[in-house]
C-alpha cells in the first residue's frame, strides 16, 4: 500500500509532536509542555519536527486505510520507506490471506471401500471384553513367565541406538504393564518375554513393518529392552459370566452381536475417514495458491507451542527438550515449516470449499451439538456444564459441529453427483 496524507492531517500531527517535544525538553521562557509550535520548529528544525510526528502519522494512517479499503492483515505490517516528506508519503507490505483456487472439485472421485469385519477380529474384541474383568493373582513361589501372566518392566524402545520416547538424558526408561498374550505384542517381544524370570533383562530386535502406526519406527529394526520388575498370573472369568460382569441385559451371543455391530460401525467410520482425507489430499494437490510465509512461519510457532504443552505433562519444559535435541528455537521452528505449511493449505483450501459450497452452521444446529454433548451429564451437573457451554465453550463447539458438517457433505462430494450449491 501507497499511502499519501493530505496537508491538514499532516499539519495536525505536527501540532501533536511539537506538544510531545515540549513536554520533553524545556524551551526558555516558557513552563514545560507550553511552547507554542513555531517555537518548537525554530528550536529544533522541520526537518526533526516531522521525524517526531512520523510514527504516529504512519500508525494512525495506516490503520484509517486498512479500514478504508476493508483489509484484514493476517501478521505483522513491514514499513517500506518514507518516499517524501511533503507531501507525506510512505510505503507499506501488508500480509493478507491468498486467494485459494479450488478447481473443479465436483470431478474428484474417490471410492468409500468398507472391509468386511473378519471373525478374529470380532474374537479380539470380545477377548478384551473378558480381559477387563481378569483377576491378578500374585504367584505363590518365583517361576518363568509363561501365556497369559501380566508382567510390570521398564522399557525402552530403541530405534537407530535413541529411546523413541523423548525424556531428559540419564532419566530412567518409563514402567509399563504388559500382558504376555501372544497377538497383542509385537511377536518378536512376546517370544522374548516367554521365559523371563523378575530381575532379568532382557534385548529383543524386531523388524517393523513398512505400515506400521508410528511413522518413526516403519521399516526400521528396533530393540526393545526390557527389565521385568514383577510378574502376577491372570486368571479370566468364564465366558457365561460375561453378560452379567458387563451388566448387559442379554445372552453371551446377543452380546457378541453388539459388539459385531460396533466393530462394523467402527469400519464404517474408518472408511469414511480414509475416504475424505484422500479427497482433501486430492483437493490440496490440484488447489493454487501463494501461501504468504507469515503465515507459515505463526503455525510453525504453534505447533512448537502444542509440542512443549505435551512434554510439560511430564515436567519438561519447552527450552529442556530443544537442548536435549541440540536444537535452538529458530532451528526447530526451521524444521517445523514443511508441516507447517501442509497444514496452512490444507487450512485454505476447506475455507474455500465451506465458501464455495456455502455450508454454514444454523443455530440450531448449534443447539443440538450442544444437547447431543449433554446426554452425557445428568442433573445438577447437566446444567453446570451446559452454562460451561454457552460462556466459555460455545465457539469451539460450533468449530466442531461444523467441522464434521463440512466432512459429511465432502463424503458425498467424493462418492457421489450432488447438486451444485445455491
Amino acid at each position: 500500500m501507497q499511502i499519501e496524507l493530505d496537508k491538514d492531517r499532516f499539519e495536525r500531527g505536527l501540532d501533536q509532536a511539537a506538544r510531545r517535544l515540549a513536554q520533553k525538553y524545556p524551551i526558555h521562557g516558557f513552563r514545560p509542555g507550553k511552547a507554542p509550535r513555531f517555537m518548537i520548529e525554530r528550536t529544533f528544525g522541520r526537518q526533526e519536527l516531522i521525524k517526531e510526528a512520523t510514527e504516529d502519522l504512519v500508525k494512525k494512517a495506516v490503520r484509517d486505510a486498512l479500514e478504508r479499503e476493508q483489509i484484514n492483515p493476517i501478521g505483522p505490517l513491514e514499513f517500506n520507506e518514507l518516499s517524501s516528506m511533503e507531501p507525506f508519503i510512505f510505503k507499506v507490505t501488508v500480509p493478507v490471506e491468498p486467494t485459494v483456487q479450488i478447481g473443479d472439485y465436483r470431478a474428484l472421485r474417490v471410492p468409500l471401500d468398507i472391509p468386511a469385519l473378519e471373525e478374529e477380529q470380532l474374537q479380539r474384541a470380545m477377548d478384551k471384553i473378558l480381559d477387563r474383568h481378569v483377576a491378578l493373582k500374585e504367584l505363590d513361589e518365583p517361576r518363568p513367565a509363561q501365556e497369559g501372566d501380566q508382567l510390570e518392566v521398564r522399557l525402552d524402545t530403541l530405534v537407530d541406538g535413541e529411546p523413541l520416547d523423548q525424556r531428559e538424558p540419564d532419566a530412567p526408561a518409563p514402567e509399563q504393564t504388559l500382558d504376555l498374550v501372544e497377538g497383542r505384542l509385537v511377536d518378536e517381544l512376546y517370544q522374548g518375554l516367554l521365559g523371563v524370570t523378575v530381575g532379568n533383562t532382557v534385548e529383543v530386535k524386531a523388524a517393523m513393518p513398512d505400515d506400521h502406526p508410528q511413522e518413526q519406527v516403519r521399516g526400521k529394526e528396533v530393540v526393545f529392552k526390557v527389565e521385568v520388575l514383577g510378574m502376577q498370573e491372570r486368571i479370566l472369568p468364564a465366558w457365561e459370566e460375561l453378560p452379567a460382569l458387563e451388566e448387559f441385559e442379554g445372552s453371551l451371543e446377543e452380546l457378541r452381536a453388539k459388539t459385531r455391530t460396533e466393530l462394523e460401525a467402527s469400519l464404517r467410520d474408518g472408511a469414511e475417514r480414509k475416504t475424505i482425507d484422500a479427497f482433501i489430499d486430492q483437493l490440496v494437490q490440484q488447489t493454487t495458491f501463494d501461501v504468504p510465509d507469515v503465515m507459515v512461519e505463526n503455525y510453525a510457532n504453534t505447533l512448537l507451542e502444542e509440542q512443549g504443552q505435551q512434554f510439560a505433562r511430564y515436567g519438561i519444559t519447552l527450552e529442556q527438550m530443544l537442548e536435549y535435541r541440540g536444537q535452538s528455537r529458530e532451528q526447530a521452528l526451521k524444521t517445523l515449516l514443511p508441516e507447517a505449511e501442509r497444514r496452512v493449505k490444507i487450512t485454505l483450501t476447506l475455507h474455500e470449499l465451506l465458501r464455495q459450497e456455502n455450508i454454514v452452521l444454523s443455530e440450531e444446529e448449534l443447539e443440538a451439538e450442544q444437547e447431543r454433548l449433554l446426554l452425557d451429564y445428568e442433573g445438577e451437573q447437566r446444567e453446570q456444564v451446559a452454562k460451561l457451554f454457552n460462556e466459555q465453550m460455545r465457539e469451539m463447539i460450533a468449530h466442531a459441529a461444523l467441522d464434521r458438517k463440512l466432512r459429511a457433505h465432502i463424503l458425498t462430494l467424493a462418492t457421489a453427483e450432488v447438486a451444485p450449491a445455491e
